[in-house]
């Protein structure tokens, strides 16, 4: 086997791995967003720059996805995608501001919109995932512009929620993945939520009687 065909082999495999298939992974994960709800006013531009990133290479691979694209080019393009809302995000602090709540929100909402529609909704044919996508996609747009008028209040709030809110859902990732039973509540449930809300407001708690660098 040549190089080429090593790197080749290489890109084929991590542009289709899924790195949730250990503990590792979410154990990893709760340690750094219980650091971001705690301590994340002090990395909020390496906070922007990573939602960023994710929200770039959301968007590459559902655009250049839906065009056939696979493996090393796909991977390609997600990446281009990803570094480039990274930047941005990273330089220009109030586009950093609207990306990161963007992602944030557009990620965490559809669950929620579903869950309330489902009560809601007369025609239960109108609870599709378009639907929903669609209600959510607007409801973050609404947040994340709204967002932009703030700075010192958002970041706190947006660290200590990000962090709080991936703390439940490294933890609900993490117990299914060892051999036993554990029966959970869906993950509409309103335990989640309530365990979620808690944990940012102690995050918002804790960073605001902390002096934070960077921004009044």
């Amino acid at each position: 086997m040549d190089w080429k065909t090593a790197v080749n082999s290489f890109v084929e495999v991590f542009a289709n791995l899924d790195f949730r298939n250990g503990p590792l992974f979410y154990v990893v994960g709760i340690v750094a967003a219980g650091y971001c709800c705690l301590e994340g006013y002090r990395i909020y531009k390496m906070l922007l720059g990573i939602m960023g990133f994710a929200l770039g290479f959301r968007v590459g691979f559902l655009i250049f996805g839906s065009l056939g694209f696979s493996n090393e080019v796909l991977l390609m393009m997600e990446t281009f995608m990803g570094l480039i809302l990274c930047v941005v995000s990273y330089r220009i602090f109030l586009a950093g501001i609207f990306i990161a709540v963007f992602q944030f929100a557009s990620s965490n909402l559809p669950v929620y919109v579903e869950a309330l529609l489902q009560n809601r909704v007369k025609y239960s044919f109108l609870v599709t995932g378009v639907v929903v996508t669609i209600i959510s996609g607007l409801l973050a747009f609404a947040i994340a512009k709204l967002s932009v008028s703030m700075t010192r209040t958002v970041l706190v709030c947006l660290t200590a929620v990000v962090g709080g809110f991936a703390v439940v859902n490294f933890l609900v990732d993490l117990i299914p993945v060892f051999p036993y039973e554990v029966t959970l509540p869906e993950p509409s449930s309103p335990i989640w939520l309530f365990l979620k809300i808690g944990l940012s407001a102690a995050g918002v708690g804790i960073q605001d009687v902390k002096d934070s660098p960077g921004l009044v």
